[in-house]
């Protein structure tokens, strides 16, 4: 993939590259000049055989015949337009048969979507229900990023053709001009500064295995290995969680557990579970020494982004993906095996089956680690009144099985760096599928009406202000609910982005400062408010007897000031962990 011209000849080499790489060996190419890029990709590939064809309808069947007689996809690229709608017939009779089948239809820029522009049409969705899977990728970007997630996008388009049920699956590459290999010097720029976009696709192919209940197949991955690691995201089934801690027992296994994973405040997670692996995974050479050789991975994406690092630098290893859902769980694109089973059931059932060949120095460096990050960050957390010391003080005011709803935006990721480990057993909820603030007061509310228990909920004040009708409650309904509110006038986590040094835009049109007064709010919608801004008078609040109903209590806290603690304390938490090595 050396001397590539341009962002489109990069673009479509990267996704005919990943589909070899998969299997994929046959493709029927349609006429067009939209498509010229795919054409010159597939076609100077080595490991395709390339059927042109006059017809695009003949060479979907032709495909066809192939995923009928292989059971494994071709490709048929088209250019834009009704050469893409002659697929259709095809479409029809792969979904409707169960055979496998790759559909690249190359695309104008969406920007000319719904416009008189030659040859466009709208070719989202355009074969409606039929396909396993249907996919409208932008026009190329020449970042790692990018790459990495049209990797990932032929990855996904792999397994939903040639999983059970098999299928066709469609992928929509849009392109702006120009359309053949023509040099554009900015373009090779970018790409000679950025050589690791060139990688010809995953070294290999992900693997998927159904209805593995039995913990056979989960156990067979993880056989041999001798560096384990669990990682937990968020989900909302604890017995995900407590699953999790048992197969960890039994391989003398590390557990990074999201704080909505159900591994953090849990028996048994003191010991397994690391409580600072945000922070200590932070720092480079801690994350480059903590090498495993299996990572098993459950729940959706973690929520911490040295986590997410993390999996990305050990691509290496074994990493399998084991979920019950059809949705895919592995946007990094660095899962070797995916085992769609029921989570809790599969990591249950396999820890009766497998043997440990982790060493005890394994699971006691991970410890050395967590434990050197934690008395690090102590002091900062009795003495300092900064946002990550109001999550570690709700943690530890919590009462054995309450409910703690866990807001998005800073609130989550605090809890996440902050909040350890806890052998006492308390419900987190949050949500994390789209990560937005709205509604939160609302889920919390919810929560706690369900659960019929005294509950707690850690939120920004831009969150209480998005969702403030929720205040108003129907007063017959019994709740116990302490919504405790992080005041900081504003978005306190855009501080994080580089951004922060260019004011303005950054306070005005990011961090949107207000000057609500949060004991207006309360008293407004008739709820009891308190006022804390301190550690000890947070920490005096939480003792005090849940009575019934909601009650605000305002957490007021200065942005900047919590900024440069949070900082510092990270520092800190670095430098420890890498001292522990």
């Amino acid at each position: 993939m050396t001397d590539v011209p341009n962002r489109n000849v990069l673009w479509a080499r990267s996704l005919a590259a990943e589909w070899a790489n998969l299997g994929v060996t046959e493709v029927c190419i349609g006429s067009g000049s939209r498509s010229a890029p795919l054409v010159e990709a597939f076609s100077n590939d080595e490991r395709f055989r390339i059927h042109p064809h006059v017809d695009e309808r003949s060479a979907a069947f032709l495909a066809l015949g192939v995923g009928a007689a292989t059971g494994r996809p071709a490709a048929v690229v088209t250019t834009s337009g009704t050469a893409a709608v002659n697929l259709f017939p095809a479409v029809v009779e792969a979904s409707q048969s169960g055979i496998p089948l790759l559909l690249v239809t190359a695309d104008r820029p969406a920007s000319l979507r719904g416009s008189d522009a030659n040859q466009t049409i709208d070719q989202v969705d355009l074969f409606g229900q039929y396909p396993r899977l249907a996919l409208d990728l932008s026009t190329p970007e020449l970042t790692p990023g990018a790459l990495d997630n049209l990797r990932d996008a032929a990855r996904r388009a792999w397994v939903a053709t040639v999983e059970n049920p098999c299928g066709p699956v469609q992928v929509n590459v849009q392109f702006e001009k120009p359309l053949d290999p023509t040099m554009i010097p900015e373009d090779t720029s970018s790409i000679s500064q950025n050589p690791e976009m060139l990688l010809k696709g995953n070294v290999r192919p992900v693997e998927v295995r159904r209805g593995c209940e039995s913990g056979d197949e989960l156990a067979r991955l993880i056989d041999g290995a001798t560096r384990p690691l669990i990682i937990c995201g968020p989900n909302h089934d604890s017995a995900i969680g407590r699953s999790a801690l048992t197969l960890a027992s039994a391989l003398g296994s590390p557990v990074v557990g999201d704080p909505l994973s159900g591994t953090r405040f849990a028996p048994k997670a003191i010991g397994t579970t690391m409580g600072h692996a945000d922070l200590s995974l932070s720092d480079e050479e801690v994350a480059a020494a903590l090498n495993p050789d299996v990572i098993v991975r459950v729940g959706r994406a973690p929520t911490s982004a040295s986590t997410l690092r993390f999996l990305k630098r050990h691509a290496s290893a074994r990493q399998i993906v084991l979920d019950g859902s059809d949705l895919w769980k592995d946007h990094l694109s660095t899962a070797t095996h995916y085992v769609v089973a029921d989570p809790a059931t599969t990591l249950r059932t396999a820890a009766n089956i497998v043997a440990s060949n982790a060493g005890h120095e394994w699971l006691d460096q991970w410890r050395r680690v967590d434990a050197a990050t934690a008395a690090a960050v102590a002091p900062t957390l009795d003495q300092t009144w900064f946002e990550g010391a109001i999550a570690a003080a709700i943690a530890d005011g919590l009462s054995p099985d309450s409910t703690w709803f866990i807001g998005n935006s800073m609130p989550i990721r605090d809890v996440d760096a902050f909040a350890g480990v806890r052998e006492q057993s308390f419900e987190t909820i949050g949500f994390r599928g789209a990560s937005g603030i709205d509604g939160n007061v609302s889920g919390a509310i919810g929560a706690a009406i369900a659960r019929g228990k005294p509950a707690v909920a850690l939120i920004g004040d831009l969150t209480l202000l998005h969702d403030v009708g929720a205040l108003l409650v129907d007063r017959s309904i019994s709740v116990t609910l302490r919504l405790i509110v992080v005041q900081n006038r504003g978005g306190g986590i855009f501080h994080m982005l580089p951004i922060r040094e260019y004011d303005p835009p950054f306070t005005p049109y990011l961090v949107m400062p207000q000057q609500v007064e949060l004991s207006g709010v309360a008293a407004a919608a008739g709820i009891p408010h308190s006022l804390v801004a301190s550690i000890d008078e947070l920490r005096q609040e939480l003792k005090k007897p849940e009575g019934p109903g909601l009650k605000i209590v305002e957490a007021q806290i200065d942005r900047y000031e919590n900024w440069d603690h949070r900082e510092t304390t990270v520092q800190c938490a670095q430098s420890a962990a890498r001292s522990s090595l």
